[in-house]
């Protein structure tokens, strides 16, 4: 936020008022509030990012809309399918902008990637697959909150949710279709270890396109790309499914006029696409382009993270129940 061209961070709220005014601090923000109705009655506030844990995302989404301010809202959007379509409803009823923190969907080399699928180089999507993986050796920034070994806050999954929801809303943005149906395997899902540390999930998309993902943070120097299969060609998204900023790079594969191989290399600027959502909510606001992921993308992936997780439990192929809001 501070780093964004258009945007500049007001105030914090935090459930223990210490860290909040802590983090205030050491980011510069004006207000360390002490109250969340303190944080939504303050005027000069445009726009709320909501960072609490999963299962309170919908609490506090929903009172931001009512309290007509714009919403990003960190993934996934919401533990339900239900919660994730009374927040779209309270953002529609209320005039507000609603963004979900799939900050794949601002990656340069990713955005690249879906542009050149989308204009049909490689012909028709047949199969991708993803990986995102955090390894053990997590670093500092990236602090394990107790609740996140809380199954409840979680929403059910573990690198589930805290990794492989980003996979499945990229696998979604590059093939440009929907999930009807998927498969998943996890080292989780029982009653003595009910969260997932890794999982495996095969989807199946509209037109018959085939996906495998893997999230977890059980092992180190993961290959965290991104490979989309064509009819006609191969895009492969080089360290691109991640959280580090700034790198990256695309190698699209084809046939030639003469009936060989064509190869080029895609480096594109790489900005840092954290910086970049914060500026396309601004911009968004501000009356320029749409923002992605909106609302509706929010909830396709909470549509699809509930059917994995039921597969997890059941252990059987399960259809993805689509709905509106």
């Amino acid at each position: 936020m501070n780093a964004a061209k258009n945007a500049v961070l007001r105030g914090v709220w935090s459930q223990d008022p210490a860290r909040g005014a802590a983090f205030a601090e050491r980011h510069g923000a004006e207000l360390a509030y002490r109250s969340l109705a303190e944080a939504l009655d303050d005027r000069d506030v445009d726009a709320v990012f909501i960072s609490t844990p999963n299962a309170l995302h919908a609490e506090h989404a929903i009172a931001a809309a009512r309290a007509g301010k714009h919403i990003i809202v960190e993934k996934p959007m919401a533990v339900s399918a239900d919660e994730a379509r009374a927040i779209v409803r309270a953002a529609r009823e209320n005039g507000r902008h609603l963004g979900v923190g799939y900050h794949m969907r601002h990656h340069s080399v990713l955005r690249e990637a879906a542009r050149i699928v989308t204009a049909g180089e490689i012909g028709d999507v047949v199969y991708t697959t993803a990986a995102f993986v955090l390894h053990s050796f997590v670093p500092s920034t990236i602090p394990n909150s107790p609740w996140k070994s809380d199954a409840r806050m979680m929403g059910g999954g573990g690198a589930l949710m805290g990794m492989g929801v980003h996979v499945m809303d990229t696998l979604r943005f590059l093939v440009g279709r929907e999930v009807t149906r998927v498969a998943a395997l996890s080292d989780g899902q029982s009653s003595e270890r009910p969260l997932d540390r890794l999982s495996q999930i095969c989807l199946e998309f509209e037109g018959g396109a085939q996906a495998h993902m893997m999230c977890s943070g059980r092992f180190p120097f993961s290959r965290n790309d991104a490979v989309i299969y064509g009819s006609r060609g191969r895009v492969i998204a080089y360290d691109s499914v991640d959280m580090n900023a700034g790198h990256g790079h695309l190698e699209v594969t084809t046939p030639n006029e003469h009936g060989g191989i064509s190869a080029r290399t895609v480096r594109a600027a790489v900005p840092d696409h954290f910086v970049a959502e914060v500026e396309a909510f601004g911009a968004a606001i501000a009356g320029g382009s749409p923002f992605h992921a909106d609302g509706i993308d929010g909830l396709r992936a909470v549509e699809i993270t509930s059917a994995a997780i039921a597969s997890l439990w059941e252990g059987r192929r399960v259809a993805v129940e689509r709905s509106e809001p």
